[in-house]
C-alpha cells in the first residue's frame, strides 16, 4: 500500500485501519471505542475471527456485519481519497488531537480534518446560535467576538447561516484562524450549507480548519448535528449562547458544554423577543450573562492572555535556551553579548541559537545578532 505510507508512522497506519471501520454505519464512536479496548490496534480487528468479536460484546449478528464490511475495504484507495481531498486523520494518539476533546465522555475516536491544527494545547471557545440571526444578533457579534479573536483565541463554530457563519467571517475579517466543526463528509460535494462552500475555503485560508468526524461522502443527517454538538463544545474552554429558540440546537451545545464541566455564556434579549428566549431561558438555569467580551475574560482569567504568552517564550526546552531567551527582547543583541553575560561556551551558545531558530522561538536578523521572534 504505497499511498498509505505517505504517512508511515504507526498513529497514521492504525487511523487508516480506524477509518476502514468508521465507513460501516453500525460503528459509532461508542463501539469504535468498545473495539480499541479490546484490541491494542485497529489493524489487528482487520484479522480477528467472529469468536474474538463476540468476546468483545458484540452480538453476533454485529459481528458477522463487521468482519464481512472490513473484506470490501480496499484501504489503499481509501488513503487515495482521502489524499485527493487533502483530508488527515487524526486520533487521540496524536499530538495534535484536541487535548480538551480527549477529556469529554464519547469523545471522537477519529477526526477527519482539512486544514491546519494547532498544538493540542489551543485555546477554543465556542460560538453557537439560531439561523435566524435578527439585527439585535448582528450588531452584538462583532463587539462581543471581536475582541475574543484579537486575543488570539480561536472560535469554533458549526458553519451554519446566522451565528455561525459571522462568528466565523469575524476571524476572517481579522486574518485569524476558526474552526468550522461539521455534521457531514468534508469533501466539496458534502459542505453543508452548499452555499456556504466560499466560507468554508475562507477559514482554509486563514489558517483555519474544517473538521468531521464523518468520513467523505457523508450527507448531512439531522442526528449528524445533533451529535456534533458535543464536538464544538468538546474542543472549547466556553461556549457563548448568542440568540435562538427554546427548541434550538445551540442549546443542545450549550448542554453538552454543562455535562463537560465547560463555561457557558448567554446574551440576554428582550424578554418577547422569540430568538432571546433561549439565551434567557439558559440565564435563568445558571449560564453567565455577558454584555462585552471582558465579561468573559474575567470569568475565565483571560485578562492578561497576550502577556502569558509573551512570557511563555522566555521559557525553553533546556536551561541553556532558558538562559539565552531570557537575554533576548525585541532589540537586536549580538551573539558575542549573550556569551558575555550568559557565561556560556561559544559552541552551547551557538548550538542553542540554532535550535531555538528552528523552533521558532528566536530570528537570525544576520551579522549574528538575534531577537525574540514573538
Amino acid at each position: 500500500m504505497l499511498l498509505f505510507m505517505r504517512q508511515n508512522t504507526k498513529n497514521s497506519q492504525n487511523a487508516l485501519f480506524l477509518h476502514g471501520l468508521n465507513l460501516m454505519p453500525e460503528l459509532g464512536p461508542a463501539r469504535l471505542v468498545k473495539l480499541s479496548s479490546t484490541f491494542s490496534e485497529y489493524e489487528k480487528i482487520y484479522g480477528s475471527k467472529e469468536e474474538e468479536l463476540i468476546a468483545a460484546g458484540f452480538e453476533q449478528t454485529l459481528a458477522k456485519k463487521i468482519l464481512n464490511h472490513l473484506k470490501t475495504i480496499n484501504l489503499e484507495e481509501e488513503a487515495e481519497k482521502l489524499f485527493n481531498a487533502n483530508v488527515s486523520l487524526l486520533t487521540p494518539e496524536h499530538n495534535n488531537y484536541p487535548k480538551l476533546l480527549r477529556e469529554i465522555p464519547k469523545f471522537p475516536p477519529l477526526l477527519y480534518t482539512k486544514g491546519h491544527m494547532n498544538t493540542e494545547e489551543e485555546l477554543c471557545i465556542a460560538v453557537v446560535g439560531t439561523r435566524q440571526l435578527t439585527n439585535y444578533g448582528r450588531a452584538i457579534i462583532p463587539d462581543l467576538i471581536g475582541p475574543i479573536v484579537e486575543k488570539g483565541i480561536t472560535i469554533v463554530s458549526g458553519l451554519a447561516f446566522g451565528v455561525d457563519a459571522e462568528a466565523h467571517k469575524q476571524s476572517i475579517s481579522k486574518q485569524k484562524r476558526t474552526i468550522a466543526v461539521l455534521g457531514g463528509g468534508l469533501d466539496n460535494s458534502s459542505i453543508y450549507p452548499k452555499h456556504h462552500q466560499f466560507l468554508a475555503q475562507q477559514i482554509l485560508d486563514s489558517n483555519g480548519a474544517l473538521i468531521s468526524e464523518y468520513p467523505l461522502g457523508t450527507p448531512n443527517f439531522k442526528q449528524n448535528f445533533v451529535a456534533r454538538n458535543r464536538i464544538i463544545s468538546g474542543l472549547s474552554v466556553a461556549t457563548i449562547v448568542i440568540e435562538c429558540s427554546l427548541d434550538s440546537g445551540s442549546l443542545i451545545t450549550a448542554n453538552h458544554a454543562l455535562e463537560q464541566n465547560r463555561q457557558v455564556f448567554a446574551v440576554p434579549g428582550p424578554i418577547y423577543a422569540p430568538m432571546s428566549k433561549g439565551p434567557n431561558n439558559l440565564i435563568k438555569m445558571g449560564a453567565k450573562p455577558i454584555t462585552l467580551a471582558s465579561d468573559i475574560f474575567e470569568e475565565l482569567n483571560l485578562e492578561n492572555l497576550e502577556q502569558e504568552k509573551e512570557n511563555a517564550t522566555i521559557f525553553g526546552d533546556t536551561p541553556t535556551e532558558t538562559c539565552i531567551l531570557k537575554l533576548l527582547s525585541k532589540e537586536p543583541v549580538n551573539i558575542n553579548s549573550i556569551i558575555k553575560i550568559s557565561g556560556l561556551s561559544p559552541s552551547e551558545t551557538t548550538s542553542a541559537l540554532t535550535f531555538l531558530e528552528i523552533k521558532g522561538k528566536v530570528k537570525n536578523l544576520g551579522g549574528q545578532q538575534y531577537i525574540l521572534s514573538r
